[in-house]
């Protein structure tokens, strides 16, 4: 098409025309320019310019479609002063722009017609969604944001958590000496604004301790403090320990490893062994010394790093898992892990010298057990892979006399029935290995050893209250066990003749059988799951040749005492004078004293102290006495 050459000159563009640009060539940009006109093509110029530069996007807000909006909204209307944090939400444009912006056009819409569900408080504590991009934006992988997961809520209520920390401390701190009572006692009046890893943590505590004390049910205890809501507890243990795993589960164990985390799988530990869950207790456990290592809570440099009170209580932390490792490898036949590398804790310049004076006493009934001893439990004892380990020489160190004068009735509850049960053990590992080559230089233990340890265990659980003896959980009930099937063992070997001779110079076995059924009977306010069986492991001992239950084991009195009525029932004591064989202990002083285990048995006459008429029915139970149900407990 030709132009008028008398016309006026066309307007040029400030583009070049739609066919030139798809060409990529000179351009005269009239219309039509000299190419197009050339070439007889239509020229048009109908492409639009764009700006240079940097791609813009179009950002959408999400906030007109989520519920809690509306209901953040209703509540700074109703109250703005109670919810004055969350007015930063709708007053700071940069951080939720629920306007227009420079580069999207104004976005209204209306408040939805309905009304927002009551929801937990913590839900409102969430932060704003985030802001997405438009489905047609130019976007990439690199440019979008992370995505942020919004953190589940936690149902744990301060009253819950002041309640179980406040019952930690007063009968678990003594032996768990591990936190910071000023510290835990505050966050957990604000239990939102705790990071997922303290929270864990706390959650983890509060578990451990409501299934170790038992608060299911019957409380064992008699405490205030326990009674939450209406003398009951909000949350079972169960529940307690599945939000403990729940919020543990939204943390970064490799990324944000310190202690805090180290005492969370501690305490889930102690939860799993309580509920006799052995599989996940020894992973947990496991998990924890791992983290020990990886700290390196092993190395005395480590130490050196922190500030005095920092390692203090990474030292008690190292030494309460020293403890609990040797303790439960012991009794499932593991193997263990932690050294006696590092120093121990301070006495004098602690907080409590007291307390601190009582957790190096335990650490140093443990010391007392060699490594090889562990090789030689977790190899089976039998195959001999493994050094057979002093037996003997274990037991004499253990029989040392431990001063423990001022300690706190819980901690002398512990150490000194942890004592005599180690001594039980070095006693069973000793009549395993009497048979196998090489015992025969290793010195005997006495046959009735266990009758020896039995006799002073009953006379320290007279003596105690019953929340001293409640507050060690399974491990408690286990230890018991373990002292009553060895007595059983003994009672069972003895000749009636020696029978009657360890009667008269120490105790009869069978009312140390008696005592500790009857504990176990009403050990952390119910019966203990092992006394059914270390009943029928000794009932024949007793003479009871029919199934029992917990309502009706206790045969009758003799015929001889029943038949006076009116006269009081004496109970048996037990005879503690210095001729008798077993630990004593002086009515002025809390120092026990042991005494020569001679090989042989005789008779003895001594005077009788420290009853322990509350927990032992009647001495004289004849073998062929017939059974009749009882009643347990009068």
């Amino acid at each position: 098409m030709d132009s008028d050459p008398g016309s006026p000159k066309q307007k040029s563009f400030k583009q070049a025309c739609d066919n030139c640009r798809r060409r990529k060539i000179k351009c005269s940009r009239e219309l039509p320019c000299d190419k197009c006109q050339r070439l007889l093509l239509s020229c048009s110029y109908n492409t639009q310019l764009r700006r240079k530069g940097p791609k813009w996007k179009t950002l959408y807000p999400l906030a007109p479609i989520h519920p809690l909006v509306a209901r953040q909204r209703h509540l700074l209307q109703c109250d703005p002063q109670r919810y004055s944090v969350d007015r930063e939400w709708f007053t700071d444009p940069t951080s939720y722009p629920l306007g227009g912006s420079p580069t999207s056009p104004p976005f209204i819409m209306e408040e939805p017609q309905y009304f927002a569900p009551e929801l937990p408080e913590s839900f409102s504590r969430l932060p704003p969604p985030e802001l997405v991009s438009s489905p047609d934006s130019i976007n990439t992988f690199s440019d979008s944001p992370p995505a942020v997961m919004l953190p589940s809520p936690r149902i744990l209520t301060p009253p819950v958590l002041l309640a179980h920390v406040n019952v930690y401390l007063k009968y678990m701190f003594p032996i768990m000496p591990v936190v910071r009572r000023d510290d835990l006692q505050q966050d957990c009046h604000h239990p939102e604004r705790l990071s997922p890893q303290r929270y864990a943590f706390l959650a983890s505590l509060c578990a451990a301790t409501h299934i170790q004390l038992k608060l299911d049910g019957t409380t064992p205890v008699t405490d205030r403090s326990l009674q939450i809501v209406d003398g009951n507890s909000l949350m079972s243990g169960e529940e307690l320990l599945a939000e403990a795993r729940r919020a543990r589960n939204e943390c970064d164990l490799v990324e944000d490893m310190n202690t805090e985390s180290l005492l969370t799988s501690f305490f889930l530990f102690a939860a799993y062994g309580n509920l006799d869950r052995q599989d996940h207790a020894w992973f947990y456990l496991c998990q924890t010394i791992s983290m020990v290592f990886t700290l390196g809570l092993h190395r005395e440099l480590t130490y050196s790093e922190l500030d005095l009170e920092e390692a203090e209580q990474n030292r008690r932390i190292f030494w309460l898992l020293f403890i609990t490792e040797r303790g439960y490898a012991l009794q499932q036949a593991k193997p263990v892990m932690l050294r006696n590398s590092i120093h121990k804790p301070q006495v004098l310049c602690s907080d409590d010298p007291i307390l601190a004076y009582g957790f190096i006493n335990l650490i140093e009934v443990f010391e007392n057990l060699s490594v090889n001893l562990y090789d030689w439990v977790s190899a089976g004892g039998r195959d001999g892979s493994s050094e057979m380990p002093p037996t003997s020489a274990i037991q004499a160190s253990l029989s040392k006399p431990i001063s423990l004068e001022g300690v706190s009735e819980i901690q002398k509850v512990d150490i000194l029935i942890t004592q005599q049960w180690l001594q039980t053990m070095m006693w069973k590992l000793s009549m395993t290995r009497a048979s196998q080559p090489g015992s025969r230089t290793e010195t005997a233990l006495p046959f009735h050893l266990p009758v020896l340890v039995g006799k002073s265990v009953m006379s320290i659980v007279a003596d105690a209250s019953q929340g001293a003896v409640d507050a060690h959980g399974i491990g408690m009930e286990q230890k018991l066990y373990d002292l009553g099937s060895s007595v059983a063992d003994v009672s069972r070997s003895l000749s009636p003749k020696a029978a009657n001779s360890l009667a008269e110079s120490t105790v009869d076995p069978r009312e140390l059988l008696w005592g500790i059924l009857s504990t176990l009977s009403r050990i952390r306010g119910s019966q203990s799951y092992l006394f059914p069986s270390l009943l029928e492991r000794c009932k024949g001992m007793l003479g009871v040749e029919c199934s029992l239950s917990m309502s009706n084991f206790l045969p009758p009195l003799p015929a001889s005492s029943a038949s006076s009525s009116s006269e009081p029932i004496q109970f048996p004591s037990w005879p503690t004078s210095e001729g008798n064989r077993g630990r004593t202990m002086s009515n002025n002083t809390n120092t026990w004293e042991i005494v020569s285990l001679p090989d042989e048995l005789h008779n003895q006459n001594g005077d009788s102290a420290d009853s322990v008429s509350r927990i032992l029915p009647p001495t004289s139970i004849p073998p062929d006495l017939p059974f009749q149900p009882a009643s347990l407990l009068s």
